[in-house]
């Protein structure tokens, strides 16, 4: 008699594992997801069939082993966060909702990638820094603020450079390294202002010159199972130029050394993450400062939900079921992955009638599994029964491949996007692999163990 397969849920805010529960689907595996975001709920209509809403979730989870969460989501107080809280029968006045959900949900299943607390890690920035020493970690410089006064008084005495980042998880775009002396106070005075209003929490970083690098471990609830490294561009466009959209394209390897770059600082974490119930994944984004070649931390991310997965699952030898039911102990390729992120205009900058207009029904040739390495995202089969974006962001997916250097993977990737054919103007960079490169060179030259 046959070992009985595992059921999985994944309850996801605007879709971030749709393009693996797809997968998943092709390997004959059914999962269930819910999409809490309104306006991402028509996300692969046509493609999958086990999309459900909140009654059709709270039924799947009577037989679900498995819960998995792939984001976190701050209570905005909007309806529909509202009524996913009062379906678990949870307080409308907690911080993270989908933490308070996952914690709620342990009792009876195993969960996946949430937790209240470790939500905290990355909503609260001074909560995920007093983390982050206490695991022997080192801050640049940091000053916060509850009002965009105080920041600038703070900023005309100073002549140094800073980084301004909101507190909460707000718009990426407000996330701002200034380039000269100044010109992060201009923005605070004029466009944060009209923005924001003067009420606004936020703090101010001193900009350390170096080599930015995350590296991601993944948690069974017991011990760390692997790691990763992921050199990232974070903005639109070629040269690091743009928006800062999150993430735009990812360089990932494996880790083989236990004992090298930021081990040390990631098992501080253990007893935290025991104590949270957290099993999942965190990254620990750093620089490593040019001047004394040490790392300083910037921020946690205790959750799923950045293009970085997507090259992790590419890495998998076993089939991708086996991630979730082998608590992550399974074997990975050697060498390397990329990817790289295909948007449409408007993104990023979209209101819901600039995307009807100019994203939504943009064809895109043939069919998704004409696209194996391709992650889609933004997409659906509309009314006449062909796949096009759909419409919710105009991030039509992330294109990944692997090899056995950064050159070979980031060569798979340009080949396969010269082949991925839609009815819009693809937005995507081409200097992946300069940035990878000249990070990792750099980084060897300055004796850093990332191997």
């Amino acid at each position: 008699m046959g070992i009985k397969q595992q059921s999985i849920i994944f309850i996801s805010n605007c879709g971030e594992t749709l393009p693996l529960v797809y997968r998943l689907k092709k390997m004959g595996i059914s999962c269930p997801i819910y999409l809490h975001n309104p306006q991402c709920r028509h996300l692969y209509d046509g493609l999958l069939s086990t999309k459900v809403d909140l009654q059709g979730l709270r039924k799947a989870l009577l037989t679900a082993d498995i819960v998995v969460f792939d984001t976190i989501k701050r209570n905005e107080k909007e309806k529909h966060d509202g009524a996913l809280l009062k379906t678990f029968g949870l307080k409308a006045n907690v911080k993270e909702l989908f933490g308070a959900v996952a914690d709620k949900l342990k009792s009876d299943h195993k969960v996946f990638c949430g937790s209240e607390q470790t939500g905290e890690m990355e909503l609260d920035r001074l909560k995920g820094e007093d983390l982050a020493r206490k695991s022997g970690l080192m801050i640049p410089e940091t000053h916060r603020f509850k009002n965009l006064n105080e920041g600038v008084k703070f900023l005309k005495a100073r002549k140094d450079l800073w980084v301004f980042k909101p507190h909460g998880n707000l718009d990426l775009d407000l996330t701002y390294v200034e380039k000269y002396p100044g010109d992060l106070l201009g923005k605070m005075e004029h466009e944060y202002k009209s923005r924001l209003g003067d009420s606004v929490e936020y703090i101010v970083q001193k900009v350390i010159d170096g080599v930015e690098i995350s590296t991601e471990g993944w948690f069974d609830g017991k011990e760390w199972r692997c790691f990763n490294h992921t050199i990232e561009d974070k903005r639109l466009m070629n040269g690091n130029l743009g928006p800062a959209i999150g993430s735009q394209n990812n360089t990932v390897w494996l880790k083989k050394n236990p004992n090298g770059f930021l081990i040390p600082e990631f098992k501080k974490l253990t007893p935290f993450l025991k104590q949270s119930g957290y099993i999942g994944a965190i990254d620990i984004n750093a620089i490593v400062s040019k001047e004394d070649k040490k790392p300083y931390f910037l921020e946690f991310t205790p959750r799923m939900g950045y293009d970085a997965f997507y090259c992790l699952m590419e890495m998998v030898k076993n089939p991708l079921i086996d991630f979730w039911t082998k608590d992550f102990n399974v074997d990975f390729h050697d060498g390397f992955a990329s990817s790289e992120r295909v948007s449409i205009p408007p993104f990023p900058y979209a209101g819901d009638e600039l995307l009807e207009d100019f994203a939504r029904d943009s064809i895109i040739k043939g069919r998704l599994d004409d696209y194996p390495q391709f992650w889609a995202e933004d997409v659906y089969v509309n009314e006449n029964g062909k796949l096009a974006c759909a419409g919710s962001d105009g991030i039509i997916g992330v294109m990944t491949a692997r090899g056995n250097s950064p050159g070979n993977s980031w060569g798979s990737v340009y080949r396969e996007l010269s082949g991925l054919k839609v009815g819009n103007y693809l937005q995507f960079r081409t200097d992946g692999l300069k940035r990878a490169e000249k990070a990792l060179r750099t980084l060897k030259e300055w004796g850093i163990n990332i191997e």
